[in-house]
Parts: C-alpha cells; structure tokens; sequence
C-alpha cells in the first residue's frame, strides 16, 4: 500500500487526529465530564488512555514516557515480524500490504465516530457535571466495535452513545454493545418501527416507555401488522434482545399521564380532562423493552406513524375521558 493511496484515503475521509484534538480541546464542559471526552479519545484515536488525560492535566512526563514505551515496543515488535518473513519477502509484503489497509480502515471507522460524538456533545452538551468516570473496560469494547462499522448511520447510533457515557457513565451497559455488533439492518429498521410507535413521558425517562396494544388487538395474532410489526418481525425483536418476550403484558396506567405531555415516537401529545381526573390506574395491555431496547431506543432517530396516532389517541379519550 503506497503512501500517496493512504494519504488519499485519509483526505477522503476528512478526518485528521490532530484537528479532532485541537477541535475538542475547545469545547466547553464541566471538569470531570471533560476528562471523561479525553479519556475516550485517547482510547479510540491513540490506544493509550492515558496520553490525552495527561496532556489535559499537563502532565508532560507522562505523556513522555507513555511515548517512549510506545516506541520500543514498536522496535520489538519491527524486528520479531523481520525474523518472521525474512526468508520470504512475498509473504512478507502482502502481510504489510493487508494488515496496513486493515489497520488504516479501523483508524478512520474510530476516529469517524469520534468526530461525530464530539459534534453530539456541541449540539447536545451536558446540563451539570458527573461524579463517575468512564470504565476503560467498556471503552475497549466500545473501541473494537467501532473499529469495524463503516456504515455511516451505525456510527451516528455509536457516536451517541458514547456521548452519552461521556456525559453520565453507566448510561450504556456492555450487553446493548454486544446487541448492536450482532443487529443487523432489517431488525434495526423493525426496532425503528416499534420505537416510532411507542409511548414515553419525558419527565420520567425510561420508567414510562412501551407501547401500547390494547386498542389493536392481540400482537400475537398479528395486531401490528399495518405497521411493520407482525408476529415475525416481533419475534425478531425478542430474539435480538431488544423487546420482552411477554406480548400480552399489561400495565397500570393513570389517565393524569396523558393529561401532562407525552411522546408517540417522535410528536408531542397533550390531552385535557373532560370532568375531574380520575386517579385510578387503568389496566392497559403493553408491549415492554428490555433495558437494552431502551438504552438502544434513546439514539434512534425515530419517526411518527400518523395512523398509529389516531387511533391510539382516539381510544385513549374514550377510555380515560379525556378531550
């Protein structure tokens, strides 16, 4: 591979680990959360954790020893492979020529979602501080599975998440990392579906999200099915771990919680009471997520089924006596 084919590939990738640091480097956030950017960045874009966190709290001599181990084990590791392929340069060769390109396309998988979470934190920064700090034990997960996702729409889902455990560590388990190695994009754009059909109030985050059924009939008899929801493409959601495997859940639903706003996948609904409130839950049957479908649920980007909507909204005021 010629050195003229990777700065071409580089260039053509637009990005460059120098202008990601400098670029972070400005970035307003709260001290911990701040170390936390630095931190993933060294992991993703360097492999040492520890050089990026040094440099933040200058610690030159750090950072300058880490780099002196860094350069001898590079010199071992140079002549071991000549000791190897020494008396086969062919081998040899091709060996560079594949690991080289293989090792080229992880960097820029890496650092392509790392531009993409430093975006995320622009856009989206972080409303206080954080007590933890991120595991480097996840960011080596979460490494090696960048490193091999070259679709840009998977490196827009992984670069929110690691915004987001940037932000509030803890908030992305290894088991919704481990899911989205093995999804593939015909679930995905299933899960998408369900999400776009699903019920959340805001002010309680993840404690009141589902998806309502009950209007539409049995999910197990193929209710869902105008919207891209069979009992195939359900089964398909609890297989990957995204939905629980109970389809007749129900759960006991106050009608004071579609009185405050309230979210169907992407639109805002606001309803008023017809008389008083009555404060009595209401058994509703309801499909859940799993943590990882809701941890998975919050990076989507989801859509708004309009005749979901309309019928869910219609049933909800005759049920619950709203307007």
């Amino acid at each position: 591979m010629s050195e003229e084919k990777d700065k071409e590939i580089i260039k053509s990738s637009g990005i460059e680990s120098e202008g990601i640091l400098a670029a972070i480097d400005g970035i307003p956030l709260p001290p911990a959360i701040k170390k936390n950017l630095w931190k993933s960045l060294g992991r993703l874009i360097t492999g040492v954790v520890d050089i990026p966190v040094a440099y933040l709290e200058s610690k030159s001599e750090s950072i300058k020893g880490e780099t002196t181990a860094l350069n001898v084990f590079r010199t071992k590791v140079a002549e071991k492979a000549s000791d190897e392929f020494i008396q086969d340069e062919g081998l040899m060769n091709r060996a560079v020529d594949y690991y080289g390109s293989k090792l080229l396309k992880e960097q820029i998988n890496r650092e392509s979602v790392v531009n993409k979470a430093t975006d995320e934190l622009k856009l989206n920064p972080p409303e206080s501080d954080t007590e933890k700090e991120i595991d480097e034990d996840w960011l080596d997960m979460f490494s090696r599975i960048s490193e091999t996702k070259s679709n840009k729409e998977v490196q827009l889902i992984l670069s929110k998440i690691l915004a987001g455990e940037i932000k509030r560590p803890g908030s992305f388990g290894p088991k919704t990392l481990q899911t989205l190695t093995l999804l593939d994009q015909e679930t995905a754009e299933i899960f998408r579906d369900f999400c776009s059909i699903s019920y959340e109030l805001p002010q309680l985050g993840d404690k009141m999200v589902k998806v309502i059924s009950e209007p539409f009939g049995s999910p197990g008899s193929n209710a869902l099915k105008d919207f891209n929801l069979n009992y195939s493409n359900l089964s398909q959601l609890q297989d990957s771990g995204l939905i629980q495997y109970d389809l007749t859940a129900w759960s006991g639903i106050q009608p004071a919680l579609f009185v405050i706003p309230f979210k169907i996948g992407n639109k805002m609904f606001q309803l008023s009471p017809i008389g008083g409130i009555d404060s009595k839950p209401v058994r509703t049957k309801v499909i859940n997520f799993t943590r990882v479908g809701l941890e998975l649920r919050r990076v989507l980007e989801m859509k708004s089924n309009n005749s979901y909507n309309e019928k869910l909204i219609e049933w909800i005021k005759t049920k619950f006596k709203l307007k």
